[in-house]
């Protein structure tokens, strides 16, 4: 039996609602800003752990809020959890 399930990455709308741009978070952040711009339109498949520690800390840094990895990433199940 295969269950669905989906990672959202929710990086661009946490960084709209930050008002903190693209390329000032991957410039503080010092990644590539593709890196950034590709989180944020759902074009990434995988990304690195520790690049998503440092863009969760950069922007921490950036906005003095406290941001966690619920902030940038999130897990959605199928709904149909009585068959596992």
């Amino acid at each position: 039996m295969e269950l669905a399930m989906s990672i959202q990455i929710k990086l661009g709308e946490t960084i709209d609602a930050a008002k903190v741009s693209r390329n000032a978070l991957a410039r503080e952040a010092k990644v590539r800003p593709n890196l950034i711009y590709d989180l944020c339109d759902g074009k990434t498949k995988r990304v690195d752990l520790s690049t998503l520690s440092i863009i969760i800390d950069t922007l921490r840094v950036m906005t003095g809020k406290d941001y966690t990895l619920t902030d940038v990433i999130e897990y959605i199940p199928d709904g149909n959890e009585e068959s596992r």
